[in-house]
């Protein structure tokens, strides 16, 4: 059996790997330095909604559908780089509201399946109790169904028109029962205008 002597510099990489050592390192630095500046650049990466503050989405890539509203109370937090129009993510303490505009849908019940699918899917929940609703400030309708985890509720509502415009809005609350008022669609959706087809 052979013997084999390796001798390491004072930095303890061995003679003649330096460059080797150089390179993997920027490999490995570089990315995150890059990273570390777009985040900078782009500034807060957190927005505070003020109340009463109206909002807009539409649909896309088919423009057709326009939706506006209003988040109800103070204290919602928008995070994530806001250049979305089709869809924007809300935070109240733990809750979180997911608000979405789409256009042309044929099927407002499939569509609630459509959306409740990869939801669940991803954070091991499970959707039941799917049940026709109607809004009677806005008179907007559609299907609402609860969100179920093991230590989570909330609720997906659908509401528009078969073969036209449709808003989504889902409802997550960790610790909450989907009977809560914290996950009642009915504050939301009472401030939604849907337009469009």
């Amino acid at each position: 059996m052979g013997e084999a002597t390796i001798r390491l510099n004072r930095f303890g990489v061995e003679h003649g790997r330096m460059w080797q050592a150089v390179v993997a390192a920027l490999a490995i630095a570089l990315p995150l330095v890059f990273w570390i500046g777009i985040e900078r650049a782009l500034g807060d990466s957190v927005q505070d909604i003020d109340k009463g503050e109206t909002l807009y989405l539409q649909s896309y890539p088919v423009i057709g559908a326009k939706l506006e509203f209003k988040l109800p109370g103070e204290g919602w937090t928008s995070p994530g780089i806001h250049m979305a129009d089709q869809r924007q993510d809300f935070r109240h303490g733990a809750l979180t509201a997911t608000v979405e505009v789409d256009t042309h849908v044929e099927s407002l019940k499939n569509l609630l399946i459509r959306r409740a699918d990869p939801i669940t899917a991803e954070r091991g929940y499970a959707y039941n109790n799917e049940r026709p609703y109607e809004n009677a400030a806005t008179g907007l309708s559609g299907y609402r169904a609860d969100i179920v985890g093991i230590d989570t509720a909330g609720s997906i509502t659908v509401v528009g028109e078969d073969g036209g415009a449709a808003a989504i809005l889902i409802l997550i609350a960790p610790g909450d029962d989907p009977a809560s008022a914290t996950v009642d669609p009915d504050p939301f959706i009472g401030a939604f205008k849907l337009e469009g087809e």
